[in-house]
């Protein structure tokens, strides 16, 4: 009888906790797609006067989304519209929330935009107290070039009913040397075309003459690793394919210097206020000082800017005003910037119903 009950317990027990964990919580998807940009035609004229046509046309913009969230809404915030994965959260940044307890975000895009494919991932989990925070974060963005994954962990000291100071530490691990340009280095010790070279694209000189002035140079045809022609001159391949072994050459280097820790001091301030006719949210977090724990100094984000106290940060917030029955303004920023790298939301609006 006392394992029955005993068991009866664990499946009470078991059944509070997964309540506690997913209740509220919200499955979404979606799928959007726009005209992207097309740059102005351009064509190509042989010796022979034969034209052809050279404009790049970008695919559709296209974004998909899959998310599961359990994010409480506050005062200002709809309750009732769809999630789409466009909609910025100030629970993301902030140290308050509308709930004490568990929330969370698990969010995958990909798509493209203006013909270059992006795969965005972003997991956030947090757990608010009255004294103290703790929260963990991964975030993905390859259209700003930014992954990394921190563990946060505060106390927090109300200051009154509307702000709140939070101080700790967070821990980061990533696995870019930020700040870094090999390709730098490179130009430094050796000829631009070099790399050309060791990525198995060649050059061919010819000679030519301006029949009105009587100038005369030499410039050269490149070829790919195939033997494709792909360029006419070194003036076209520097603007159209260099940056492309560039890009390559940078990436495979940073790949073989390894991945990096840091533990910084974190400070944040948090404002919330709500009325009907007025609110404000806003919030701000700073990390003056850092310490690197893994990763090979010489390449460390400290070593580059030449010392361990710069400033990373995140700040932003929402505003919302209803002048009267008619006329309401609106406006939503969010800004942050870890090592180089920076993520900048802002949105200014006026409603105005007839």
């Amino acid at each position: 009888m006392k394992y029955l009950l005993l068991l009866l317990f664990t499946i009470n027990v078991q059944a509070d906790i997964f309540k506690d964990v997913f209740k509220y919580a919200t499955f979404y998807g979606a799928y959007s797609q726009s005209n992207s940009i097309q740059g102005k035609k351009t064509f190509y004229v042989t010796q022979e006067s034969e034209l052809f046509e050279t404009t790049q046309r970008n695919p559709a913009d296209e974004i998909k989304t899959f998310g599961f969230r359990k994010l409480a809404h506050f005062g200002y915030e709809d309750k009732e519209r769809f999630y789409d994965g466009e909609e910025q959260n100030n629970s993301l940044n902030s140290n308050i929330g509308n709930v004490k307890g568990l929330e969370y975000l698990f969010e995958y895009q990909e798509g493209n935009q203006q013909g270059r494919e992006f795969k965005n991932k972003q997991l956030f989990v947090r757990y608010l107290a009255k004294w103290w925070l703790v929260k963990a974060e991964a975030n993905k963005n390859e259209l700003v070039d930014i992954d990394y994954k921190s563990a946060d962990a505060r106390f927090r000291i109300p200051l009154g009913k509307k702000l709140s100071l939070s101080i700790g530490a967070m821990y980061r691990t990533y696995n870019k040397a930020y700040g870094h340009n090999p390709i730098q280095n490179y130009l430094e010790e050796n000829a631009w075309w070099n790399l050309s070279y060791n990525y198995g694209h060649t050059d061919q000189a010819y000679s030519w003459e301006n029949i009105s002035t009587g100038e005369t140079g030499i410039n050269y045809f490149w070829y790919n690793a195939q033997g494709q022609l792909i360029s006419n001159s070194d003036l076209d391949y520097r603007n159209n394919i260099y940056g492309q072994l560039v890009n390559r050459y940078n990436a495979e280097q940073l790949a073989l210097i390894g991945s990096f820790a840091d533990l910084s001091s974190v400070i944040g301030l948090d404002l919330y206020h709500y009325r009907k006719n007025f609110w404000v949210h806003a919030y701000a977090n700073a990390l003056p000082h850092h310490k690197l724990l893994q990763g090979d100094e010489k390449y460390s984000y400290g070593n580059f800017i030449g010392k361990n106290n710069w400033l990373d940060y995140s700040f932003g917030g929402v505003f919302g005003v209803r002048l009267n029955k008619k006329l309401g303004l609106f406006s939503e920023i969010a800004m942050q910037r870890y090592w180089d790298r920076e993520i900048k939301v802002i949105k200014a609006g006026i409603n105005f119903k007839i």
